[in-house]
């Protein structure tokens, strides 16, 4: 059996089972999107404040502090390619919106009959299309909710279905608390067969430590696989006024002996409205993945009240308070009011 055979088994279940009951449908979707994310291991329902929210927790869009566009690419095994895409757009202090898709390019494979003979070649297609909204409801609650539509192609045969994402986030202080919920929703159903959604159950939390570190830990539970524990671990070096370096690593239990040590590694680039990261993940005898994703932020700045995210840029300076100004100018001239004048020197 050839290598891509047996990755199209593996990732495009339904295609490859011809008769009787199977796992789930969609695999993929178990896989991480995004290379920031995927650093971590997958820890990111608590750890996320970003556009790459949409395919983790919903709740964490509402913490972009303006709108933002995002791009990614991972190569995977032989020729298979995922790509991600996701946007989010701010509304008001309250509300924002968002859309993403996720895609799953299989390259060519070859097909072959009941007998083990050659039957020409196929191009396996799969993907997710989203879009949602969510909210800031106060005192550090966020919750959010998107619809989706799933479609599935491959060896001549369709099919669709329709799921909804929903996740609540919580901030108190320097933790948060993230719980989300994918791809709850219709079967799919692929010639004769039906076939469940990925559900996917996640739970973590996240802790930002000494304003440039942070660590998060997260409980996963995709369709049909065993549970899984993940954690990631980033750190923030500043390089320049308005740049940032990050270095991410991670782990996630569950893996089987032939699909790598479920460690992962990654770094990325970041001023005050691009970012440019990098994943590296191994998968032992399938190969290792190499994921690159950009993301652009652009527009004016979500107007207060907002709990901004600590991820990009530097803070803007606050004006003093009245309260200050008014004891600041009682020192420098003395009585309130005075006025006097000021003489420069060269």
């Amino acid at each position: 059996m050839r290598i891509e055979t047996l990755a199209a088994m593996l990732l495009l279940a339904p295609a490859a089972v011809s008769a009787g009951g199977a796992g789930d449908a969609m695999p993929f979707l178990k896989m991480d999107a995004g290379a920031r994310a995927a650093a971590l291991s997958g820890a990111y329902s608590a750890a996320g404040d970003d556009a790459l929210c949409v395919f983790y927790n919903p709740a964490g869009t509402a913490l972009a502090a303006k709108k933002e566009a995002l791009l990614g690419h991972n190569e995977w095994v032989q020729d298979m390619r995922n790509e991600t895409l996701a946007y989010v757009h701010p509304l008001d202090p309250r509300f924002t919106v968002f859309a993403g898709a996720n895609l799953l390019l299989g390259g060519k494979m070859d097909r072959y009959d009941a007998a083990g003979a050659a039957d020409g070649s196929f191009s396996p297609l799969e993907g997710a299309v989203s879009a949602g909204g969510s909210a800031w409801l106060g005192r550090g609650w966020y919750l959010g909710a998107a619809l989706k539509n799933l479609s599935q192609q491959a060896a001549g045969e369709k099919a669709s279905a329709w799921a909804a994402d929903a996740g609540v986030l919580k901030k108190a202080g320097d933790w948060r608390v993230g719980l989300a919920a994918a791809n709850f929703g219709s079967s799919i159903k692929l010639g004769r067969d039906k076939f469940d959604l990925p559900l996917t159950l996640r739970g973590g939390v996240s802790y930002t430590f000494l304003g440039d570190y942070t660590a998060a830990a997260e409980w996963i539970r995709a369709g049909g696989s065993d549970d899984a524990v993940a954690a990631g671990a980033e750190a923030r070096l500043k390089t320049g006024p308005k740049e940032y370096f990050f270095v991410r690593a991670g782990y996630r239990s569950g893996r089987s002996r032939y699909a790598g040590p479920g460690l992962t590694a990654g770094a990325g680039l970041a001023n005050r409205d691009l970012r440019i990261d990098y994943a590296f993940v191994p998968y032992g005898d399938l190969g290792d993945s190499h994921r690159v994703t950009v993301a652009f932020r652009f527009g004016a700045d979500r107007p207060a009240p907002f709990d901004r995210a600590a991820y990009y840029g530097l803070p803007k300076p606050r004006k003093p308070a009245p309260a200050a100004e008014k004891k600041a100018g009682k020192k420098a001239g003395g009585q309130e009011g005075k006025k006097e004048n000021v003489y420069f020197m060269w």
